[in-house]
């Protein structure tokens, strides 16, 4: 209880939050309060490897009331309105925009910001009649948007398809430089017409997105998806119900060997973790009453059916270093040969383990869980020694053609989502066919995620969604600032240094 009495001082005199980031943070406290072991069922060797810290909840909390994250068919707007909100279907933009933005604040999730608003260029097309007057509508939105949404991990998707609203889409981002919200072309080079993919590459370069998605990739293995939050590829009218993540960079600490590891910790730990997911999972469906109540389902902006559950992993740069290192090597993940071995080694064990897990209530996803790969965080001292997901460390990226290569196959686990990131240098500018080029090998190599950046701009990525680096120093000097991600990039940097990637200059 003196622990929990901290916490909720601590959230109540924090001179660097803003009341909004109090209350947010107070409410997760309190679902924090309860034993899991007593309302989800947790078991004592469960509860252990969350006290440990070799598996993650990212504060999810211990009673779960509503899914993690949440992908409405917005497209139920435009056809039906909304009865609970009261609101028609719209007959112009401006009935659009403004239904969107009424829409958007009753979407859930985990941080109590919608996660996905929609395929804005879709459905702001239909209602396109005056591409001057209707720029300075699109480009008010997106801005109200990044004031009142104030979580970049709020996402918009764009593309396949190129569409007069899309292009002034792209042309408002760039303008505004806002870090929200965060927004992926669904790229299929078939189909995205390559003026349209060059005006989002150079996007991409100038505010960091839209990030490029391997579209048909994704269509193949996912069927009707969308992307949202960082980088997730989720059940379209769906989402998924809970995220956990096996930090592999501490699993490995204390192993002897890599059989070890391979036959006996990491099994133990994957295990656990599967089975904590259906006790999550169960809770939400069974006992919150989220589904009963909840309008989207009522009126068919989601269905229960299109739901699953995400199966974290990060630091898998760090787990195989460690052995690396017990095998007699100063080689690293990424420029190492047998680096690559043994990082295939453990995901093939985390992929067969939550392959052949019976999931619950996951019938869209073939009652499977689906591996994605987790960004940094700043939640406990071993984030430090967990790399995001199966990334390179800062400091050892090899050049880039040998980085794609390297890094394609590990896509290849990643269902429900990962990505890589390259800073390139100002001349790119120049060249933005040459990173269309990068981005197109990418995905011939089996790639499912890429975003690139100017590594001077201010506006930069830092794992899957985006901050200022201006207000992350802010956050340095313990000044408030309007998002909790600019609070989480300043973490992940100080651990991951991601401010300080490679830059790619001609090619290299």
């Amino acid at each position: 209880m003196r622990s929990v009495m901290k916490d909720i001082l601590d959230v109540a005199t924090s001179k660097s939050s803003t009341y909004q980031q109090k209350l947010f943070n107070m409410a997760n406290v309190a679902e924090r309060l309860v034993d899991p072991r007593e309302v989800l069922g947790y078991t004592d060797e469960e509860m252990m490897y969350i006290e440990n810290d070799m598996i993650c909840d990212l504060n999810e909390g211990y009673v779960p009331y509503r899914p993690r994250y949440i992908v409405p068919d917005y497209y139920v707007l435009l056809s039906k309105g909304c009865k609970f909100l009261k609101l028609d279907p719209p007959t112009d933009l401006d009935e659009l925009l403004d239904s969107l933005l009424i829409l958007y604040s009753h979407v859930p999730s985990i941080t109590s910001f919608p996660v996905f608003i929609g395929d804005l260029d879709k459905l702001m097309e239909p209602f396109i009649s005056d591409e001057k007057t209707d720029y300075i509508k699109i480009k008010r939105f997106l801005n109200h948007i990044d004031k009142t949404i104030v979580d970049s991990f709020c996402h918009a998707d764009i593309g396949p398809e190129k569409t007069r609203a899309g292009e002034l889409i792209l042309k408002a981002i760039v303008e505004l430089e806002n870090p929200t919200p965060n927004m992926t072309i669904r790229y299929d080079k078939d189909i995205t017409p390559r003026d349209f993919a060059l005006m989002a590459a150079e996007a991409c370069l100038r505010v960091s997105k839209p990030s490029f998605s391997n579209n048909k990739k994704y269509e193949n293995e996912m069927g009707d998806h969308r992307i949202v939050s960082c980088y997730n590829a989720l059940p379209y009218g769906g989402g998924a119900y809970t995220l956990p993540r096996l930090r592999l960079g501490t699993i490995v600490k204390g192993v002897k060997s890599l059989d070890e590891l391979l036959n006996h910790r990491l099994p133990k730990v994957t295990n656990a973790m599967a089975t904590m997911m259906d006790k999550r999972v169960s809770f939400i469906v069974e006992k919150s009453n989220f589904f009963e109540t909840s309008f989207l389902v009522k009126e068919g902006f989601i269905s229960r059916e299109n739901f699953s559950a995400m199966f974290g992993v990060v630091g898998l740069a760090d787990a195989v270093n460690y052995i690396l290192k017990l095998e007699g090597s100063e080689e690293k993940f990424g420029t190492s040969k047998r680096g690559d071995e043994i990082g295939h080694s453990i995901l093939k064990v985390v992929d067969c383990i939550a392959s052949k897990h019976e999931a619950v209530y996951c019938e869209r996803t073939n009652n499977r869980y689906l591996l994605h790969a987790q960004v940094g965080a700043n939640l406990s001292e071993e984030d430090k020694d967990n790399t995001p997901a199966h990334r390179i460390t800062v400091g050892d990226e090899p050049i880039l053609p040998i980085h794609i290569k390297q890094a394609a196959p590990f896509h290849e686990y990643f269902t429900s989502g990962t990505g890589d990131l390259f800073a390139l240098d100002q001349t790119y500018l120049d060249h933005v066919d040459a990173v269309l080029d990068i981005i197109q090998g990418s995905f011939a190599s089996g790639a499912r995620y890429i975003t690139t950046y100017l590594h001077n701009t201010d506006l930069v990525r830092v794992t899957g969604y985006l901050v200022k680096k201006s207000e992350v120093m802010q956050v340095g000097n313990g000044e408030p600032v309007l998002r909790d991600t600019e609070l989480m990039g300043f973490g992940t940097n100080s651990n991951a240094h991601v401010f300080e990637r490679r830059v790619r200059k001609d090619g290299k």
